[in-house]
């Protein structure tokens, strides 16, 4: 069975961006110029600078305002204080020569154990039909800013990562699940519409520290050994039956 790929992730985010829905979960996003950084610096407390192709984390660039003066600027596991008027030439001396880049809008997300987090989603289409396949907890190292199973990440499921946040609120917690799915779900058919032949999907969603539902990025190559290294061994086994039947 053919199987697409879809690598750039500045096409996907457009393709995302049609669909009115998803666009209100959308962090702003743009292609990375000079100027247009100028203006997010202003404008947002946090900004990641990520290639427009890439995986795992590798090549992602952080600033974060300090105060008024002074920026962090983050890149692996190195972080450095920078004069704000002197980002953008910072961030221009990490960036690989005839890479293209995109620029995002960072979020305040919410914390587990004092550690931020996100939800990947594990998106598949054996035959006709989107199913999640599985859902599981990146949470990140502490101190990082990336949330990559790659980069350290811890897996834990969406269960017991909610009803840590959301204590004696089960309505609450089952709700923010149910709304993660449905937009998981429209998104894939948006995605599928844009990009005929994608047959799985690894949608990265955060939850802010109000409560905010935001789709960070959809992969249409997406790892599944963090499933792997879940104790229920369900979900993965899951995916891996379908793959069988996607790639057959």
């Amino acid at each position: 069975m053919y199987v697409r790929k879809v690598r750039e992730k500045l096409r996907k985010e457009n393709a995302m961006k049609s669909d009115p829905i998803l666009r209100r979960h959308l962090p702003e996003t743009y292609p990375y110029t000079s100027v247009t950084a100028r203006k997010m610096i202003r404008k947002y407390p946090s900004l990641f600078i990520k290639p427009n192709r890439g995986s795992q984390g590798k090549g992602i660039i952080r600033l974060r305002r300090l105060h008024y003066r002074k920026i962090q600027i983050s890149w692996g596991l190195q972080h450095r204080e920078i004069p704000r008027k002197k980002a953008v030439q910072a961030v221009q001396r990490l960036m690989k020569p005839k890479r293209t880049y995109l620029i995002q809008q960072g979020l305040e997300l919410a914390k587990y154990k004092n550690r931020i987090f996100d939800i990947r989603v594990y998106m598949q289409k054996p035959a006709s039909k989107w199913f999640i396949s599985g859902k599981v907890v990146r949470v990140a190292v502490q101190g990082r800013f990336l949330t990559n199973y790659s980069q350290g990440a811890t897996p834990k499921t969406v269960e017991e990562v909610f009803s840590s946040i959301y204590k004696n609120q089960p309505k609450i917690a089952s709700q923010k699940i149910n709304r993660i799915n449905a937009l998981c779900l429209a998104l894939a058919r948006t995605m599928d519409r844009k990009f005929p032949g994608i047959r799985e999907l690894g949608i990265d969603v955060g939850v802010d520290r109000k409560g905010y539902i935001w789709i960070i990025e959809a992969n249409t190559a997406p790892q599944f050994n963090t499933f792997k290294s879940l104790s229920n061994k369900t979900m993965y086994k899951r995916i891996i039956s379908r793959r069988r039947t996607i790639y057959s």
